[in-house]
């Protein structure tokens, strides 16, 4: 999930570097914005998966729409039809709208069809880690693995326990000392199986609001960062614009180098 989180901000950046070097400001600053919203719809369609999650429409995708101004409000309109809280249909438009970005560059003369469709395998590896995201939280648990666990929870426990009291012994058997022992061992044998099972079931949904959650906060932040950097970035030859001092003179051994 890591990975995948990762892979699509990486993607945003490739896009935004190619974007800097060969589309006009307008539209690249334009085909940046859809990505970046495609990126923030997708996560909020994964309210869809994991129920609970606090990445939702009104409080996450309006709040960046807003401090960036990612989608105008005629192009809001044009996706409101979508449920974004409960599905990943939105993120589906939303790149779709930069692949149709990238497509009207070429045809306005802005890039070339190589140019075209570098851009393009950015945008669908984008959709393609998003994608992936959706597949795994999707996908159920082995019926093994729950089936395990139950039978742990339900029929080991009890006899570990009932197994435990009889080997301790009783009448004049009896210890404190091993009576306290081992009711510690089966107490920490009971939260190693119920932790297995609630650990389990803090995996299986990664993008909630738990402490051991993945950042999605920052992952976005992050991308929106960066491309704002890579869209104000200076050209490599500006510097010869700058002034030069008339002449600079080097000592050297042999005498001066102006």
């Amino acid at each position: 999930m890591y990975g995948f989180s990762k892979a699509c901000s990486g993607r945003i950046q490739d896009v935004a570097g190619l974007a800097v070097a060969q589309l006009s400001d307008d539209v690249g600053e334009k085909l940046l914005k859809h990505m970046n919203a495609a990126q923030i719809a997708g996560y909020v369609g994964l309210n869809a998966i994991g129920q609970g999650s606090p990445y939702s429409k009104l409080e996450f995708f309006d709040v960046y729409n807003q401090k960036y101004s990612l989608l105008t409000p005629k192009e809001m309109i044009l996706i409101e039809h979508h449920d974004m809280d409960n599905s990943n249909m939105c993120f589906k438009e939303l790149v779709t709208w930069c692949q149709q970005d990238v497509s009207k560059a070429r045809k306005d003369g802005q890039i070339d069809s190589f140019q075209e469709k570098a851009m393009h395998d950015k945008i669908l590896a984008l959709r393609a880690s998003m994608d992936g995201m959706y597949d795994y939280t999707d996908q159920p648990p082995h019926f093994f693995y729950i089936h395990f666990l139950v039978l742990l929870s339900a029929l080991y426990l009890p006899l570990f326990a009932i197994d435990t009291a009889y080997s301790t012994g009783w009448g004049n058997e009896c210890s404190i000392a091993m009576d306290v022992l081992n009711g510690l061992i089966v107490l920490l044998q009971c939260i190693f199986v119920v932790g297995l099972r609630s650990l389990g079931n803090k995996m299986i949904d990664p993008y909630g609001d738990d402490l051991e959650d993945l950042s999605v906060i920052t992952f976005v932040e992050g991308t929106l960062e960066t491309v704002e950097v890579i869209l104000h970035s200076q050209k490599g030859g500006d510097w010869m614009k700058l002034e030069a001092p008339a002449s600079t003179s080097i000592k050297t051994e042999g005498g001066s180098l102006t």
